[in-house]
């Protein structure tokens, strides 16, 4: 293999893991799709190794095709900040993507407002949030689809990073305006499964049916307009939102961490973003 990739075959390799389609990556290069499809066979054999694998679902990356994808992000980056710097040596701000995915409790509350300031001061920065579920999140990292995910628990994997924000701290709320039934919780979805993690092996635990309300903040509405109880994160539970906390119930509490895929060298978008979480996200955890 020669000591440089192929700057097409690389292209090549990235649109289409990126699109997760060789017809949607062709159209996207302007080149046929067998022109296309030539290319990643012919980086696959500089490399030794094999990109992509298809499925009844589509196309998916091997384990090495998921080490390349990262390194083309990573070199995305850093191409976004020198050229931002060759431009404007003056001004010197941050330039390139920068996809960031967390669960439905963190992503609103804490991660958007530790990175607001960062983000304000550098518009060149082209920000993508993503919700996802806290099982969805290790398969976000792992396949490319983020940069950084913000999960409830610590990854044990050997090529992440992973950096406590804070936690969070659960407690149960009822409507502070409306009577509402004491035997119903909301929950997201039939596969959320905080409620009973709350009060697993509580003797006080009662007795409840459950209803859906989507996600964390429809459930904060829902308890609000006196549609039942719910378990939530404390620093949720705002003042004049209509809800109000039940004493009573020991908190249990959940670890926030950041994980990233270790990067030798990080440019400094992925520098500057590592410290505003890891210095904002604590705060925001906190009940007012």
């Amino acid at each position: 293999m020669s000591g440089e990739l192929a700057t097409d075959r690389l292209a090549a390799f990235y649109e289409t893991a990126r699109l997760k389609s060789f017809t949607r990556a062709a159209a996207r290069l302007h080149v046929s799709q067998s022109a296309l499809s030539q290319r990643v066979h012919k980086l696959e054999d500089e490399l030794g190794a094999t990109l992509f694998v298809r499925g009844t679902d589509g196309i998916r990356l091997t384990e090495t095709g998921l080490r390349l994808l990262r390194y083309c992000q990573a070199k995305d980056q850093l191409d976004a900040e020198l050229l931002r710097d060759l431009k404007e040596p003056a001004v010197g701000e941050l330039a390139g993507p920068l996809r960031v995915a967390a669960y439905s409790s963190v992503l609103r509350s804490a991660v958007l407002p530790a990175l607001a300031r960062l983000l304000r001061g550098n518009p060149a920065i082209q920000i993508e949030f993503q919700v996802h579920q806290t099982s969805a999140l290790p398969r976000v990292l792992r396949e490319g689809g983020a940069d950084f995910i913000v999960l409830d628990r610590k990854l044990a994997w050997s090529d992440v990073t992973a950096l406590p924000l804070g936690r969070e701290r659960y407690v149960v709320i009822e409507s502070a305006r409306r009577a509402s039934p004491a035997d119903i919780y909301l929950d997201n979805d039939p596969d959320d499964d905080v409620t009973r993690w709350f009060f697993a092996g509580r003797p006080d635990a009662p007795d409840y049916r459950r209803a859906f309300m989507c996600d964390v903040y429809g459930i904060l509405d829902g308890v609000a307009q006196g549609l039942g109880r719910a378990v939530v994160p404390r620093h949720l539970v705002r003042r004049g939102a209509g809800v109000r906390v039940i004493e009573g119930y020991p908190e249990r509490h959940v670890d926030v961490v950041l994980h990233h895929y270790a990067v030798p060298a990080p440019a400094r978008l992925h520098r500057q973003v590592v410290a505003a979480l890891v210095a904002g996200c604590g705060r925001h955890l906190e009940p007012d």
